[in-house]
């Protein structure tokens, strides 16, 4: 093969794959690749592409516009040994699909002696490589257009360093939309590794737990927990995990009292009251302990069901925002969105968040 067509999701030959034996034939030395969106599961398969194939090194021009990259991806991409750039638009968006594989990088960021071009519609996603229908131009040796290259350097050399400042901003304007996207927005613009996202509880049973969230717990601003489990008499205690509780410990941290006490907010009825919030060692959960007269304590001690979810209290008020949520709308949105992100977890008696 010289040059080719290549269409992927129609019940043929899934984009990863061809680009994998493209690669594995031509055996490159370095691989350059620029893409609009990167998610973690399109960075792990390019790096089994790489070990395959036997290439030693790795560039990567990632889009940030729409913050739709996984911020993870990008930190997995360069702990794996990439070097990464942050794709630049001056007028539009940042939107190239190009991979150029060949034997050594320029000074000018361009490949000499390509061995293998992709250009077309792939993003650097799970969608892209696997299950979306792409179509693209695949070439190889003499077939491969020397432009290919030039258009790469061109790219790399006009690209933004991707710095840890540059890094981290992007790691919480990417948190910040992803909060007020629902999840099948998540899902519809690609930013799920999935195409399917369980919205209930009950229902993450039979869902496989998430290898790597798309951000990291220290951007997230809301945890959430079942309330199959908990405990206490006079106080409802709830528990959180470690990974949701240290995201509520962040919201606290300069207004938490020495006893633990803390003032959250009850937008159902308009109140605020002080509660004390702890970790204990014993379990290793954060325990948030909770007026009986709070809504929805009643119904959730009778059901073991719904979830607690905490925000942040409204700007100058208290600092916690507490809703406790039967199954419904609220519960599918806010489960739906952690299972898209992967910012999930369980335990052996509740499922658990954040975002």
């Amino acid at each position: 093969m010289t040059q080719q067509i290549i269409l992927s999701g129609t019940g043929k030959d899934e984009h990863g794959s061809s680009l994998c034996s493209s690669l594995v034939r031509t055996r490159p030395r370095v691989v350059g690749i620029a893409a609009a969106f990167v998610s973690i599961e399109g960075v792990r398969n390019i790096l089994e592409y790489l070990r395959r194939c036997g290439s030693h090194e790795c560039r990567l021009i990632a889009g940030t516009d729409h913050a739709i990259t996984h911020p993870a991806a990008l930190y997995l991409a360069r702990d794996s040994g990439w070097t990464i750039r942050l794709g630049r638009s001056f007028h539009g968006i940042f939107h190239p699909k190009l991979l150029v594989a060949g034997q050594k990088f320029t000074r000018n960021g361009s490949i000499y002696h390509p061995c293998c071009v992709y250009v077309g519609s792939s993003n650097l996603t799970r969608g892209g490589l696997s299950t979306n229908i792409e179509c693209g131009l695949l070439a190889e040796a003499e077939g491969c257009p020397t432009s290919g290259a030039e258009a790469f350097g061109e790219l790399w050399t006009s690209a933004d360093q991707a710095t840890d400042d540059a890094l981290r901003h992007y790691a919480a304007r990417f948190a910040d939309s992803a909060r007020r996207r629902s999840a099948l927005e998540l899902v519809d613009l690609g930013i799920s590794d999935s195409h399917f996202v369980e919205t209930s509880p009950s229902g993450l049973q039979s869902v496989s737990l998430p290898t790597s969230p798309a951000l990291a717990d220290e951007f997230a601003v809301s945890a959430w927990t079942g309330l199959q489990s908990f405990t206490g008499g006079y106080r409802f205690q709830i528990e959180f995990p470690k990974n949701a509780g240290k995201v509520i410990s962040r919201l606290i941290r300069t207004s938490v009292q020495p006893d633990g006490s803390v003032e959250v907010y009850c937008p159902d009825d308009g109140s605020t009251q002080t509660m004390k919030y702890r970790f204990y060692d014993n379990n290793g959960m954060f325990r948030l302990n909770v007026p009986n007269d709070w809504p929805g304590v009643a119904w959730a001690r009778s059901h073991h069901d719904g979830i607690a979810i905490v925000e942040p209290g409204p700007h100058g008020g208290a600092q916690l925002r507490l809703r406790l949520l039967r199954p419904g709308g609220d519960v599918a949105d806010i489960v739906g969105r952690s299972v898209a992100l992967g910012t999930w977890g369980k335990t052996t008696t509740r499922y658990y968040g954040w975002f």
